[in-house]
């Protein structure tokens, strides 16, 4: 049975890491900007608190101590308060690590798992495509795609879920987009955006009061990818495939023209941040 009362959704961020803005905008870009590391916290009625990625912790410095994971602190120097961790603002607000159900994993990139060992009783779920890249790329190659092996907890395997085997169910929208519907939730769907990350996920909440597309890394700006302009192609180093980077962001776009009123959210986009902190 579809659970109908409304869900509740809050952002936080736990730290950022520095680029400089022209990897961002090419175009008219200046000098560094900061990416924070946005997540979600949500309560769903009879089910209990989930979380969306997990932004930084304390275990992304342990992780990057040796080579080749130092590379990545080397290209995109990280910046965390103690306080600041997921684990840290959920104790803030009452909320036990054990009181997670699930957490919900965008793409395996540092930046959205690295508090995963903070929650050793959630169960994860992801993208299958997403889990096997990660089990199939080790090394230097691995750390050019943003995955540090060294983030994820021992015996995380057996609290794994495939949001393919346990979706409800799975449609693709007239925008192209895949859509999962997860647990009886009549008023909230995981979508894939592939490109970025392979097998990458956001999500769509939309209720009586609130329509979000949160868009995971579609796009780091909301700006740039309301104009057009594309990230420096630099990036395609460590992107899984530009053309879908592309193609997820025309999909985005037609999406957010027929449905007047949707908010469109990217992770680490400066406008996300005024979202952070409260409800939405």
């Amino acid at each position: 049975m579809a659970q109908t009362t409304t869900l509740k959704i809050q952002l936080f961020s736990s730290g950022y890491c520095v680029a400089h803005e022209k990897i961002v905008n090419p175009n008219n870009g200046k000098g560094k900007c900061k990416f924070y590391a946005v997540w979600a916290l949500i309560h769903v009625p009879n089910i209990g608190y989930m979380l969306f990625d997990t932004g930084y912790s304390e275990a992304f410095f342990d992780s990057t101590k040796k080579f080749p994971e130092r590379f990545y602190i080397w290209a995109t120097p990280v910046y965390l308060n103690k306080n600041e961790t997921a684990r840290h603002i959920l104790t803030e607000k009452g909320i036990l690590p054990d009181e997670i159900k699930y957490i919900i994993l965008s793409h395996f990139h540092a930046d959205h798992i690295a508090g995963l060992k903070d929650f050793p009783n959630s169960k994860i779920i992801c993208s299958k495509s997403s889990h096997l890249e990660v089990l199939n790329t080790k090394g230097l190659k691995a750390v050019s795609k943003g995955i540090l092996h060294q983030l994820l907890p021992d015996g995380y395997e057996k609290r794994l879920l495939y949001i393919e085997d346990i979706a409800d169910q799975i449609t693709v929208n007239i925008y192209g987009i895949t859509e999962y519907s997860i647990f009886g939730i009549q008023d909230f769907k995981l979508v894939l955006l592939p490109g970025h990350a392979r097998g990458m996920l956001g999500f769509i909440v939309h209720d009586d009061e609130k329509h979000i597309l949160y868009a995971s890394d579609a796009s780091w700006s909301y700006a740039s990818y309301q104009q057009g302009i594309l990230p420096k192609k630099i990036v395609k180093l460590f992107f899984d495939s530009w053309n879908d980077f592309i193609e997820t962001q025309t999909k985005l776009k037609a999406y957010e023209k027929d449905n007047d009123g949707v908010t469109v959210l990217f992770t680490h986009c400066p406008k996300t941040l005024n979202y952070t902190n409260h409800a939405i």
